[in-house]
C-alpha cells in the first residue's frame, strides 16, 4: 500500500469489508478469467507505473502474464485489486472510489478482447440492450459464478442480479457504468447492494 502498511490500515471502509468477505468465502475451486487480472495490471501501470504494478502483481503467486480466457485463482485477483485500490485510493478520493474506477477501465480491456469484440456486434445499440445480453457476458466471463438474471421496471430503468459473484460491488458499479456509457446513455447511474453473502442487486438508471 503506497505510504501506509497494510498493519496500519486499521479503520476498514465498507467497500474493504466487501472484499474481506469475498476473501473469506472464496475457494479453491473458484476462479476468474485473465482479463480481469490483466485489466488490473494494466491500470496499474499507467496510473502509477512499473513499481506499482509488479507490487499487485506479487498477489498472483509469481504469475505475471494473463491470458483472457484462462481461469486463475479468484483469490488472488481479490488480493490484487484490493491492493490496487489501496494504491489509488489517495487520487481517487477513497478505496470504493478507486474500485469503482478499476471496474470502469477494465471493461476497456474486456471489450477489446475476443470475447468482449464479439459481444459488441451482439450489444451494439441501446442501453437496454447491453443489459439484456449481461447473463450471456457473465456465464463467458465468469464460468463458476452463479446465476444472472435482469430485469426492466421502466424504458430507463434496469436491476441486475448476480449470485456467487465475487468481483467487488464498486468494481462491478464502475464496469457497468461503462458499458452504459459505451452504449451511448447519458447521466448513468449505478448503485448495488449486498442481497446475500456473495449476492448483489444493481439498479441501473440513465438519459437517453
Amino acid at each position: 500500500m503506497s505510504g501506509v502498511s497494510e498493519q496500519l490500515h486499521t479503520m476498514p471502509s465498507e467497500a474493504e469489508l466487501e472484499v474481506e468477505h469475498r476473501l473469506a468465502n472464496v475457494t479453491s475451486q473458484d476462479t476468474m478469467r485473465g482479463m480481469f487480472f490483466r485489466s488490473v495490471k494494466e491500470a496499474m501501470f499507467a496510473l502509477n507505473g512499473q513499481v506499482a504494478m509488479e507490487e499487485c502483481l506479487q498477489e498472483c503467486g509469481g504469475v505475471r502474464t494473463f491470458v483472457d480466457l484462462f481461469a486463475y485463482p479468484a483469490g488472488d485477483f481479490l488480493r490484487m485489486a484490493r491492493r490496487a485500490a489501496w494504491r489509488m485510493e489517495g487520487a481517487a478520493g477513497g478505496f470504493e472510489q478507486a474500485m469503482r474506477m478499476l471496474g470502469y477501465m477494465g471493461t476497456a480491456v474486456f471489450l477489446g478482447s475476443q470475447v468482449g469484440k464479439a459481444m459488441q456486434v451482439l450489444i451494439s445499440g441501446t442501453p437496454k440492450r447491453v443489459i439484456e445480453y449481461l447473463p450471456m457476458a457473465y456465464k463467458v466471463t465468469t464460468p463458476g459464478g452463479g446465476a444472472c438474471s435482469v430485469s426492466f421496471p421502466d424504458l430507463t430503468t434496469g436491476i441486475v442480479s448476480f449470485e456467487r459473484d465475487f468481483l467487488p460491488r464498486p468494481y462491478v458499479e464502475g464496469s457497468l457504468e461503462a458499458h452504459l456509457k459505451q452504449a451511448g446513455a447519458r447521466s448513468a447511474r449505478i448503485v448495488g447492494r449486498m442481497t446475500g453473502p456473495l449476492s448483489c442487486e444493481y439498479e441501473l438508471t440513465w438519459d437517453f
